[in-house]
């Protein structure tokens, strides 16, 4: 099933602050194209390659791993302001082009 969704938003925690990255959650997945395929992210004047990335973990004990998800910050993280408390929307342009917006 399609996705009409056109915008995600979220506010950034000290987790992804510090570590220079955007969680995106399992039911947020489907907003962007599938995991670690390559989209165009444009972000202030600055136009980045860019791609979901899953990172293994442990979290819930060694008897329930899982991956969480996320969008690598560190290409762009000089233009948006990647703080704790930072809200960034992401609108879909197109099925492979997004925008970033940070405040």
């Amino acid at each position: 099933m399609a996705n009409d969704k056109k915008q995600f938003k979220r506010k950034l925690s000290a987790e992804e602050a510090g570590g220079n990255y955007i969680l995106i959650q399992k039911k947020e997945l489907d907003f962007f194209p599938k995991v670690g395929k390559p989209f165009k992210l444009q972000v202030g004047e600055k136009g980045v390659n860019s791609y979901i990335e899953a990172v293994e973990c442990w979290c819930q004990g060694p008897k329930k791993p899982h991956s969480h998800y996320r969008l690598n910050a560190s290409e762009f993280k000089e233009v948006v302001r990647m703080n704790w408390g930072a809200k960034i929307r992401i609108e879909k342009l197109s099925p492979n082009k997004f925008e970033l917006f940070s405040s």
